[in-house]
């Protein structure tokens, strides 16, 4: 027999975390003037350096027009350039500028914050066992998906 209490279920619970955490970090983000998707840019590029716009649209999972709005909006703030591949002259290719790099290593020191006051009272144990969780749920989130 299921109850019919939210405050019992799982999904609940993690619905509601989730998105207390994605409201903390648009807070942080908007301290820089940034965007969730804005900020992945910044990680992708100082993480995989320079890229095309398509490659990053790719790994962002967005639309080309999306992408260009995103892309738009980091070169007045001179976070990033955008130059013409010398490889394709029909692709351009996105670099990060030292201020984007600079903005991108503040928001990984908010987002330490964030993740050490999520921990707070949980040793490196629980984290882990946490984390495999977590990764066990969405497993089992994707497993229910069906096939096309």
């Amino acid at each position: 027999m299921s109850t019919r209490q939210l405050e019992n279920r799982i999904g609940y619970h993690i619905g509601l975390l989730s998105h207390r955490i994605q409201n903390e970090y648009n807070l942080k983000l908007a301290n820089y003037d940034l965007t969730v998707a804005q900020s992945r840019v910044l990680y992708l590029l100082v993480t995989y350096g320079s890229q095309t716009q398509v490659e990053l649209q790719k790994k962002l999972y967005i639309k080309g027009s999306t992408m260009n709005g995103i892309v738009e909006s980091l070169l007045k703030k001179d976070l990033i350039q955008r130059v013409i591949s010398e490889v394709d002259k029909r692709a351009k290719v996105v670099h990060i500028t030292e201020e984007g790099k600079k903005i991108e290593a503040k928001l990984w020191e908010e987002l330490d914050h964030l993740e050490n006051t999520l921990m707070r009272g949980f040793n490196s144990e629980e984290k882990e066992l946490l984390i495999t969780w977590l990764k066990r749920i969405e497993n089992n989130i994707q497993c229910e998906k069906p096939s096309k």
